[in-house]
């Protein structure tokens, strides 16, 4: 439909003869967007009507509404909340300018307001014709005029569908939160099993079990835990794959089910577990072959993952993972895994706590002192020197001034006492004498040769009984502090 109008008439008697006069007449243009025709004609009418009621001064006792549509008709007489908003809301406004009982069906042949969009020929335009005096129905008594029952307004158009949800709950015989450890549970699960069938032996007069849970017990247990889980979670497909066809095969499931791409089966437990390619592999235990299918979220999967995590001693993560894999199949298996190993310990995530560094030293602090006032003294080498056609061992001196870093190297011939004492005196007659001298016990050349240990524990006394006077004082430390350890190490490698 490329248009739609609208036409009102004022019908009178005057002398026992009945009179039709045109009023007004719209028509517009349909928009771009396709639009169904009862949709068009539900928006021409009731504006109309308003108009010509608040404008003319004329007053008019009753009012006729004519549409050819029976689908716009069974809109305004039934409840406007069945159908969509586009209907619902023009319904909503027709309802309150008009009645519904103003509304009446016309022929689509006796319908005025056809001759402004539907052309045969083209529009009769005279002042006898139909579009100025009205439908030939008009000029009858209303006994005459065109009606349809009522009963046959009843559409089904535009009328939003109605969907029936149902939503089961299923409540678990445990409470799995209440357990904080896999072990834990399964063994509770265990004596459950056990006290059941305690109570059959009791009916049927046989002996009843005792004393530690065996393994058979405990695997029924998993298998029951496995599957109460599974029903809570899959309940939907666990009913499909125990529904038999009229074949005898298992229901397949939807494709819309999460476990479709898995091709779930059960088990003799009635345990979901993934069909996989190595079933038929003899060297994989049955539980490889078709892992059991455990839900992401929920408590039983992580306390598994936590017992897998405790049991391989708070292991590497793909070192879980591997294990699990193993014998269960859960989606997204690593994000489920990390964020479950966060709640059992920090361990690889500590961060090691610094130590609080001692006070320096008053030798380090020796502010207004001149170079080499305090100095610590120290060995490296040996280095080889070519001395004519051989090669000797020399050793190096370092002697740092320990307030300002500055360092002072000689040459030293030989580990002995002697050599160490020229050593010094070519030092003090260099830089003067200093007031402290710290060495260690030679603890630093443990790696050396024993020759160097040897010589260096036993020049210690004869270099302090030589060099300690009224001005110069010798001291030995355990073990030489960094501050010319590192600047030996340094030198060594340049």
């Amino acid at each position: 439909m490329a248009a739609f109008a609208c036409v009102a008439y004022l019908r009178a008697e005057v002398a026992g003869q009945i009179q039709c006069a045109l009023v007004t007449g719209k028509a517009k243009v349909a928009p771009l967007k396709l639009m169904s025709v009862p949709r068009l004609e539900l928006q021409a009418g009731a504006r109309l009507v308003e108009s010509i009621c608040s404008t003319h001064t004329l007053p008019i006792t009753k009012r006729f509404i004519w549409t050819d549509s029976k689908t716009v008709l069974g809109w305004i007489n039934s409840d406007q909340r069945r159908y969509r908003q586009f209907v619902a809301f023009r319904i909503g406004e027709i309802l309150e300018k008009t009645k519904a009982n103003e509304w009446h069906w016309v022929p689509s042949d006796s319908n005025a307001s056809d001759d402004a969009t539907k052309w045969k020929r083209g529009p009769n335009l005279c002042p006898e014709g139909r579009w100025f005096g009205g439908p030939d129905f008009l000029h009858l008594s209303e006994e005459y005029w065109p009606s349809i029952p009522e009963e046959k307004y009843d559409t089904t158009e535009e009328q939003q569908s109605s969907m029936v949800m149902h939503h089961y709950i299923i409540d678990s015989v445990f409470d799995w939160e209440r357990f904080s450890n896999w072990n834990r549970l399964s063994r509770t699960v265990g004596f459950v099993v056990r006290y059941l069938g305690n109570l059959r032996a009791i009916a049927r007069r046989l002996p009843t079990t005792k004393g530690p849970l065996s393994q058979e017990e405990l695997a029924k247990a998993e298998a029951w835990i496995f599957h109460s889980t599974q029903k809570e979670i899959f309940a939907k497909e666990v009913t499909m794959l125990s529904t038999v066809d009229t074949t005898g095969k298992s229901v397949r499931l939807n494709s819309d089910s999460k476990l479709f791409k898995l091709s779930p089966f059960l088990d003799n437990n009635g345990v979901l577990r993934v069909e996989t390619r190595i079933s038929l592999a003899a060297f994989a235990s049955y539980d490889t072959r078709n892992p059991i299918i455990l839900p992401r979220y929920h408590r039983v999967t992580k306390l598994i993952i936590l017992w897998y995590h405790q049991k391989l001693l708070h292991g590497n993560m793909e070192t879980v993972i591997s294990e699990l894999r193993q014998r269960f199949h859960v989606s997204n298996l690593r994000t489920v895994v990390r964020g479950a190993v966060k709640e059992c310990c920090r361990v690889s995530k500590a961060v090691p706590s610094v130590p609080r560094m001692s006070t320096l030293p008053a030798a380090r602090l020796g502010a207004f002192f001149r170079p080499f006032t305090f100095v610590g003294l120290d060995y490296f080498g040996p280095m080889t020197v070519r001395v004519g056609r051989s090669n000797v061992k020399r050793w190096v001196a370092l002697f740092t001034c320990l307030s300002i870093r500055a360092v002072h190297l000689e040459v030293v011939h030989s580990l002995s006492t002697e050599s160490c004492k020229m050593a010094v005196r070519r030092f003090v007659a260099r830089r003067g004498s200093p007031s402290e001298i710290y060495s260690d016990n030679a603890t630093n050349f443990l790696d050396a040769s024993n020759e160097l240990r040897n010589e260096f524990r036993s020049i210690n006394g004869n270099i302090a009984e030589t060099f300690t006077n009224s001005n110069t004082k010798w001291l030995f430390i355990p073990r030489p502090p960094h501050t010319w350890e590192a600047l030996g190490r340094e030198w060594c490698e340049a």
